[in-house]
């Protein structure tokens, strides 16, 4: 774990990836997603920002689609009936399972998580869902 004053590793740092004498580079981030996406000729896309302050939680809610996270800055959890099924940090790129109620959760007692997110859902659904107690 890191220490909670350790600021410096939980702070997105676009300095790029290039090694000595490359000219290009590319990391795959969600390749195995590619199944999970709507297959209908349309799709409703959610592109949004999110912020969930130190030691705070999201409501319970499920993703009703393919849903890609970047995380900006801090450290993220997503608590699932099954435990922790996600944890990630600034500069991850993550998804959550889809149709799998859970919540988000804030673990760093000072410093605000923020991430980028994308949802791809079908047209005929709503992107989130969401309920105001835990569902098992």
């Amino acid at each position: 774990m890191l220490d909670a004053r350790d600021y410096g590793g939980l702070k997105l740092k676009l300095d790029g990836i290039l090694g000595a004498g490359e000219q290009h580079k590319r990391g795959v981030l969600l390749d195995t997603m590619y199944a999970f996406l709507p297959k209908e000729p349309e799709a409703k896309v959610f592109m949004f920002h999110a912020e969930i302050a130190p030691l705070g939680y999201t409501n319970w809610h499920r993703h009703n689609g393919a849903t890609f996270f970047v995380c900006t800055q801090g450290l993220f959890e997503a608590h699932f009936e099954e435990g922790t099924l996600v944890s990630a940090k600034a500069g991850d790129v993550y998804s959550e399972p889809i149709g799998k109620f859970h919540r988000g959760h804030n673990p760093h007692p000072e410093l605000a998580y923020t991430c980028i997110g994308l949802c791809l859902t079908s047209p005929h659904l709503e992107h989130i869902t969401s309920v105001a107690e835990r569902p098992w």
